[in-house]
């Protein structure tokens, strides 16, 4: 076979390979260390990283974007982005969403009020019931919570800061959190006078595994299956530990347990 024709069968085999790579366009709230901007408005974080690095050894890239929580899943909902994270599973979502087969990370969901609050909560989120709690608006704090919204007093805020702004102002008795986020909040120079008024109550509401969920009208079942298969590869490398390092999240005993258990 001549030289060129060896050059443009080459070139053949190679193009199939080129064409699969893609930028995909996923979305999120602001929910640091998972997700947030930095001072040079670049979108940032745990989560972040992960997807990022799993689409990389994919050959793909993707650009994240923040936005209020219901507004992301409405883009996904209309086929206007393709991607999404991290989001828990529930049957409502699955309407429009493709779930990830392997779980992201897990969360864990608190509690949080004032120091000299005289709530006292064991795991009975009944008995909350004549307290006013303050939520994000389209966020689900587990399926425990969820089954309980119509017999709670809620309160909708945007984002997590203007729920513990309404904490402390009194308009709100407690507020549900994942613990990553609102540590993260507590301890940011800004919020140092909150750190000193808030405390989380010792009982955990639940631990609740999040994904990453495509745009199921886009019919991307082959690409989410893709990353479910480099996901595990991505934890058997190491690299999961090493951003969990890099967050100082190490130690963190649920994330401990998502390892051992893979």
């Amino acid at each position: 076979m001549k030289r060129g024709h060896r050059l443009a069968l080459l070139l053949c085999m190679l193009m199939p390979v080129f064409a699969q790579a893609g930028n995909y366009r996923c979305v999120s709230l602001d929910y640091p260390p998972l997700i947030y901007k930095d001072s040079d408005n670049r979108v940032k974080g745990l989560a972040v990283d992960i997807v990022s690095a799993v689409f990389k050894s994919m050959g793909h890239t993707i650009d994240v974007e923040i936005y209020p929580w219901a507004r992301s899943l409405e883009m996904l909902r209309t086929g206007e982005r393709d991607c999404i994270f991290t989001i828990f599973h529930s049957p409502e979502r699955e309407q429009f969403l493709d779930f990830s087969a392997e779980a992201i990370l897990p969360q864990v969901v608190y509690f949080y009020t004032k120091k000299d609050a005289p709530i006292v909560f064991n795991g009975d989120i009944a008995s909350l019931a004549g307290w006013r709690i303050g939520t994000v608006r389209k966020i689900s704090y587990g399926q425990r919570f969820d089954d309980m919204r119509a017999k709670l007093k809620l309160d909708e805020a945007y984002e997590l800061e203007q729920s513990m702004k309404k904490l402390l102002i009194g308009r709100i008795d407690l507020f549900p959190s994942n613990y990553y986020s609102a540590s993260h909040l507590l301890k940011l120079p800004r919020n140092k006078e909150w750190a000193d008024k808030i405390v989380q109550l010792p009982v955990a509401i639940d631990v609740v595994p999040s994904y990453l969920a495509f745009a199921k009208s886009k019919k991307m079942t082959s690409l989410r299956d893709s990353f479910d298969q480099e996901f595990r590869n991505f934890l058997a490398t190491g690299q999961y530990r090493d951003l969990l390092i890099k967050y100082q999240l190490e130690n963190s005993p649920e994330l401990i347990r998502f390892l051992q258990n893979r």
